[in-house]
Order: C-alpha cells, then sequence, then structure tokens
C-alpha cells in the first residue's frame, strides 16, 4: 500500500489505501447520520467508526486532534449540565450546534491529509465532474497547504521584529498584530492563488478531450467494507435499529 500523503510525507506504516470516490461518499453518508441522528449513541458510534477510519489510513494526527475537540465539546456540555443558568443555555445551544460540525471536519481534514489531489483529479474525472469543478478544486486543495507555509514564515518574520503572535500582543496591541499578519497575508494569497492556477494550467488541466493519468484508481474490496459500515450507520439513523434511534 501506499505510504504517500498530500504533503509529501511518507507514513512509517501501511496504511489502507482507498478510492477517492469512497472517501466522497463516506464523508457524504457522515453528514446524513451526524445531522439526522436524534440520539448521542448513534454520533458516538460514527465518531468511532471515523477514527478508526482515520487511523486505518494512517491519519493519526487528524484522528487524535478530532476525537479531542469532540470529547472537549462533550466535557463542555456536561458543564453547562452542572452549572446550569442562562449563560449555561445559551453556552449548550452553541456548543451543540459546533459539536454537530466536528464529525464531518474531523473526517474531511483526515481525508485531504490521505489524498492526493492528483487521485483525486483521476477520479472526479471517471465520475464526468465538470472540468472547471475539478480546476477548482485542485486550486482550493493546492492552495492551503501553501498558505500555511507562507503564514508560518509571515509569523516567525514578526517573532524576528519582536511581534510576536500571542495573546498578549493580541491584547495590547491589536492593530499592529493585525497589519503585520494579515496584510501580508492577503498579499501573498493572491500571489499564491495566481501561482498554483498558472501551474494547474501549465500541466493542461484545462485541455478537453481525452485524457490519461499516471495515477489509476479503483474500487477494492476495502471500499465496499466502509461504504457498507456507514451505510449501515445511515440505515439506523432513518429506520431505528439496536441503537435506539427512533422510537
Amino acid at each position: 500500500m501506499r505510504g504517500e500523503v498530500a504533503s509529501g510525507r511518507v507514513s512509517p506504516l501501511p496504511r489502507l489505501a482507498l478510492d477517492p470516490r469512497t472517501k466522497l461518499l463516506a464523508l457524504l453518508l457522515v453528514n446524513i447520520v451526524v445531522f439526522a441522528s436524534p440520539d448521542l449513541r448513534t454520533e458516538w458510534a460514527c465518531m468511532a467508526a471515523i477514527g478508526t477510519l482515520l487511523v486505518a489510513l494512517g491519519a493519526y494526527r487528524q484522528a487524535v486532534r478530532g476525537a479531542l475537540v469532540y470529547l472537549g465539546m462533550m466535557g463542555l456540555l456536561w458543564l453547562s449540565g452542572v452549572f446550569p443558568g442562562p449563560a449555561a443555555a445559551v453556552g449548550t445551544m452553541v456548543i451543540a450546534c459546533f459539536r454537530k460540525l466536528v464529525p464531518t471536519v474531523y473526517l474531511a481534514s483526515g481525508l485531504i491529509a490521505t489524498t492526493h489531489v492528483s487521485e483525486l483529479v483521476c477520479a472526479l474525472q471517471k465520475l464526468r465532474v465538470p472540468q472547471g469543478l475539478i480546476i477548482t478544486l485542485t486550486v482550493t486543495l493546492r492552495f492551503f497547504p501553501t498558505a500555511k507555509e507562507e503564514f508560518d514564515g509571515i509569523r516567525d518574520a514578526m517573532r524576528l521584529r519582536g511581534i510576536g503572535l500571542n495573546l498578549r500582543n493580541i491584547l495590547t496591541r491589536p492593530l499592529t498584530v493585525m497589519e503585520c499578519a494579515l496584510v501580508p497575508m492577503v498579499l501573498r494569497s493572491a500571489a499564491v492563488a495566481d501561482e498554483l492556477a498558472a501551474a494547474v494550467v501549465a500541466r493542461g488541466i484545462d485541455l478537453q478531450g481525452r485524457r490519461t493519468s499516471l495515477v489509476q484508481v479503483a474500487l477494492r474490496p476495502a471500499d465496499a467494507v466502509v461504504v457498507l459500515a456507514f451505510t449501515a450507520l445511515v440505515a439506523l439513523v432513518l429506520w431505528g435499529g439496536p441503537l435506539g434511534l427512533i422510537g
């Protein structure tokens, strides 16, 4: 199995190889489960399934980070029940809304980290997705890692000038921090977007007709297992089942 991820690093352990189409379908099914489920136990089962999938894919950092964020939100909900009041009620509503987004963001971040852009482009072309949408998605996925590198450079430059990006400076010198962080970031983001757009066009992404790809994607038994697992969760949400979702 390939250990290559979007960041270019190689995982020291073998990881599960899934077709990008399976990953997109799993993301869609997770959205259905999370937003249609009236039961916390189903949400926990969904989080467990997502964590297992990300660990199998080699996205260990995303698996741990997503689990910690979700557990933190559950802890805040518990505290709001221990200390009731108007503020706690408002906080509970806000946390409940954001909690619904955690599994989706959690899974999406892991899938992006374990899917090479070339694989995604090949899969979308097999799905007959419009070329304009493929170009937009390709540039977007390339943009965020590059923008993060640019922001790291801006943060290092600010630290050298004695304007570290920390809570103290944000509270005491907000305008200076905003000027030194946001202005360069906006300018660099525009330049990076242009460079990435030119790069994908130079690779012939906008050419019409039949295209070939060095990367080949195909559905395997592992893809069927993943789809069946998340489809089972959707069935439990829509029609009830062992987790007591409806009734």
